[in-house]
């Protein structure tokens, strides 16, 4: 499981081979073999005991800021990394196997948008309008992948163009399925502007980290990127791998919204923008957990949704190493709906 501290004045530390969270008068003992990776979102300790734990069971520690994006991590030595697999990544920033391999992660983005609304279309009898024309608008978009023949630099602005077009209209759809109150203007990053994007940002946090690791024990480097190649000290391979999974985040965030989960009072807002406070954060983490650690079926077998990150990352990394001129091996079969 992944573990998410975010009560103020948490104390972690280790007792009898487990880790302990302390709070005021409150103690807690989680086995060590049932955490993945232990998430900081606010103020809190953690004894070089409880570091030391964490790290000969292989569980990365996360501490994030405020609106939920990593900050900094703390992670296992033995990692999967080689020089190979990162001497590819370079070469592949600028050849053509690195702009196939990012118009795949935008394609399968696309893709999962255009499912999720044609789901959410269906389970509306009477309300298709809605839907069809950003419907048509992510479709068009689709269709124009892939690039042929053209300038690297010059396909990655128009790929990024395109999906900030598709991205438009696709939450301008998500936006009139809210409750009135919950309904919003377009995406908002850091900060949010309004409750929805501040639990979106919050979700897309935790499916960072979950990228990141992937990225690492995969033995990719996720500072080298495909399409994100030009943000200096960014982790550019991260924005690009969690394209195809932010389909997780967006379906907890609508389904909060729309099952009427969500309150007021889970959030603070000021003149400047709107973030999940100490009630809201809770249920948010819960249900995004939930949704993760849903077993659903992949290449033939029944996985966990967290666990496909990590399979995807290990299928990129082959397909890397693969000689040139060889089969490309088949990634991205992630099938949500």
């Amino acid at each position: 499981m992944q573990l998410v501290i975010n009560t103020p004045g948490t104390f972690i530390t280790q007792k009898d081979q487990c880790l302990r969270l302390k709070q005021k008068d409150r103690a807690l003992d989680i086995s060590p073999l049932k955490v993945e990776s232990i998430l900081i979102s606010n103020q809190a300790m953690i004894s070089t005991q409880a570091v030391v734990l964490a790290l000969e069971h292989n569980i990365d520690i996360i501490f994030m800021d405020t609106y939920g994006d990593p900050v900094g991590r703390i992670w296992f030595s033995r990692m999967g990394s080689t020089a190979l697999v990162r001497r590819r990544q370079l070469e592949a920033m600028d050849n053509q196997l690195g702009l196939q391999l990012v118009v795949d992660m935008v394609a399968r983005k696309l893709d999962n948008q255009l499912h999720f609304l044609k789901k959410l279309m269906h389970a509306r009898p009477g309300r298709e309008s809605h839907f069809i024309a950003p419907l048509r608008a992510i479709e068009k978009v689709r269709d124009s992948l892939p690039f042929n023949n053209m300038e690297l630099e010059s396909a990655r602005n128009r790929l990024m163009g395109l999906e900030g077009t598709a991205g438009k209209s696709y939450f301008q759809c998500l936006s009139g399925l809210l409750p009135q109150k919950y309904q919003f203007k377009g995406r908002s990053r850091r900060p949010a502007q309004d409750p929805f994007n501040a639990c979106l940002n919050y979700c897309y946090g935790m499916l960072y980290g979950l990228v990141e690791k992937a990225c690492i024990l995969s033995g990719l480097d996720p500072y080298i990127g495909f399409l994100h190649t030009d943000n200096y000290n960014k982790k550019s391979l991260v924005f690009d791998l969690i394209e195809p999974f932010r389909i997780f985040a967006d379906q907890v965030t609508v389904y909060l919204f729309t099952g009427k989960k969500m309150k007021d009072e889970f959030f603070t807002a000021d003149q400047h923008a709107v973030s999940l406070n100490q009630a809201g954060k809770p249920v948010v983490v819960e249900a995004m957990n939930r949704h993760l650690d849903e077993t659903v079926r992949y290449r033939r077998r029944n996985v966990k949704r967290r666990f496909i990150i990590q399979h995807e990352a290990h299928r990129l990394a082959n397909l890397l190493l693969a000689d040139s001129g060889a089969k490309r091996p088949d990634w991205l079969a992630i099938r949500e709906f």
